[in-house]
């Protein structure tokens, strides 16, 4: 069945003004990018703007994946950890489209719930724990920072997206096939960003109560949640 040029254009504005409204009802911290000014793009290359949003995920959720992979072995949650790994390998290959930005959300967001109800259960660590704790927060602090960079280019990307669909964005059912990894990442920012919040403020939180050294930059992301 063919997609009629109105209809297909219609589905693109629709999926943007859904991800514009979810970035609207989202602010980051002031330390994480709350106090920035909104983007001045005023439309630009949609493809080109997805690249750089891809970018920036891949970036801050290679972080996140290394700071959980270390908090799993905290846990002893060996499944969540070669899960994690693998993912790792999977995000750093270069080959990353929506299907597999799917997969690196849901396996991350996964490994947030069991390491937030071991985090729930046990408050004490023990010396190998502490140490992991110690090592994964460099990294959970530069991917929760990363949401930054992140939630920045998916305003640039959702506007450049609307700007060619008013426009009359030619061949707009195939632009939308080219661009879906960038409207799920563009929806999912908020939503999964929110959860990383979370576990973060736990985990600086379990640290300093454990005598774990906290580093500066997560001792300022934290006063900024």
């Amino acid at each position: 069945m063919k997609i009629s040029k109105h209809t297909a254009m219609a589905a693109t504005l629709a999926l943007v003004f859904c991800a514009a409204s979810a970035h609207a009802q989202f602010k980051l911290p002031g330390g994480l990018g709350g106090s920035s000014s909104s983007s001045s793009d005023d439309g630009g290359d949609a493809v080109a703007a997805q690249d750089s949003l891809v970018k920036s995920f891949v970036s801050s959720q290679s972080e996140v994946l290394a700071a959980q992979v270390l908090l799993a072995k905290a846990y002893d949650l060996n499944d969540q950890v070669a899960l994690l790994e693998a993912q790792q390998k999977a995000l750093q290959s270069g080959a990353v489209d929506q299907d597999a930005l799917k997969k690196t959300v849901e396996i991350s967001s996964n490994a947030n719930r069991e390491i937030s109800a071991q985090q729930a259960q046990k408050s004490e660590l023990s010396a190998q724990g502490k140490q992991y704790y110690e090592e994964s927060l460099p990294h959970f602090a530069k991917g929760v920072a990363g949401t930054r960079v992140m939630v920045g280019e998916a305003q640039k990307f959702t506007a450049a997206v609307k700007s060619s669909a008013n426009g009359g964005l030619a061949g707009a059912g195939a632009a939308m096939t080219k661009l879906k990894a960038g409207m799920y990442v563009a929806k999912e920012t908020p939503s999964y960003s929110k959860s990383l919040f979370d576990t973060f403020k736990k985990t600086v939180s379990i640290s300093k109560s454990n005598g774990v050294k906290v580093p500066s930059d997560a001792t300022q992301a934290l006063g900024d949640l």
